[in-house]
């Protein structure tokens, strides 16, 4: 079915974020569990391409969430194995990937980290949760991502750490927007804040309508599927499709009676995804190629 409107994700999707928020995730973790919890640095206990395991359990769009889950499963894993470095700690089962399949249901994902380790070990959850102090791992990543440069400017806050340059500087554009077919809408609906969605839509020198841009300030989180009903009646169209790489994503366009378009650069996210849609690319150009088909065929 053709769309009326197109709805994209920006991470993943429009931009390839692998250097940053996916970097971000990664040196947040790793600096909380080094720096502030202190167990010995022995390598890096998540790589940056391992987040998608989180991004295609569901609930973890929010990258501060995501992190703050890694460090609750980090710790559980530290307690129970008695180990004191990251390497170490990171080698003992469960992995990423079995951990996440084993939490891969509906639901926010820092609750069912924790529904999991009190499933696991009642009698330590607390002491856990005791040593996640999240403001502070949320602060950790703005400055990582935002450097201290552009601190103030993405997040109103001014750098604790020294000079260091913002993750936001390596982002590259995905997106052909010559493969933009001029009779169609466009929409945005984006974990990102409003300021990161500015970042973005300036890179991209994209111009779309404020009213057709859901951001987090929105206080709508996918897989809420109201972000998309809201650019729905802007636009005053009902044959909406949604681009996203992540199972909340996926999971938006089925809630909001969308077609569900999926990114998928490894198989395992394409055999998660083929489970709901069968609309899965490689990359947003793809996708749109292959609707330009479609409407040359007209």
């Amino acid at each position: 079915m053709r769309p009326e409107i197109i709805v994209f994700d920006i991470d993943g999707v429009l931009i390839d974020t692998l250097p940053s928020f996916r970097v971000a995730v990664s040196r947040t973790v790793q600096y909380y569990i080094t720096e502030i919890l202190k167990y010995d640095d022995t390598g890096l206990f998540i790589l940056p391409e391992e987040v998608q395991f989180f991004k295609i359990a569901g609930g973890f769009n929010d990258d501060w969430v995501l992190s703050q889950s890694i460090i609750l499963f980090f710790i559980y894993k530290a307690i129970t194995s008695g180990l004191k470095d990251t390497r170490s700690v990171r080698l003992i089962p469960p992995s990423f990937e079995d951990f996440t399949r084993d939490i891969s249901c509906i639901g926010e994902g820092l609750e069912k980290v924790e529904k999991y380790i009190s499933n696991m070990d009642n009698n330590i959850i607390s002491e856990i949760k005791s040593r996640l102090d999240k403001e502070l791992v949320i602060r950790i990543f703005q400055e990582i991502y935002a450097g201290s440069e552009d601190m103030k400017r993405l997040y109103g806050s001014e750098p604790l750490s020294g000079k260091e340059e913002g993750l936001w500087k390596r982002e590259q554009i995905i997106l052909d927007k010559a493969l933009l077919i001029p009779d169609l809408f466009y929409g945005i609906y984006t974990g990102r804040t409003a300021s990161e969605t500015e970042l973005a839509l300036n890179m991209l020198k994209l111009d779309i309508p404020p009213q057709a841009i859901i951001t987090m300030d929105s206080s709508i989180i996918k897989p809420d599927p109201r972000g998309l009903e809201i650019i729905r009646s802007y636009y005053k169209r009902e044959i909406l499709a949604f681009v996203g790489d992540s199972m909340d994503d996926i999971l938006t366009a089925i809630n909001g009676n969308a077609i569900p378009v999926a990114i998928a650069k490894d198989d395992i996210s394409r055999e998660r995804f083929s489970h709901y849609t069968s609309l899965i690319f490689n990359n947003v150009n793809e996708y749109l190629m292959s609707l330009n088909k479609i409407h040359l065929s007209l």
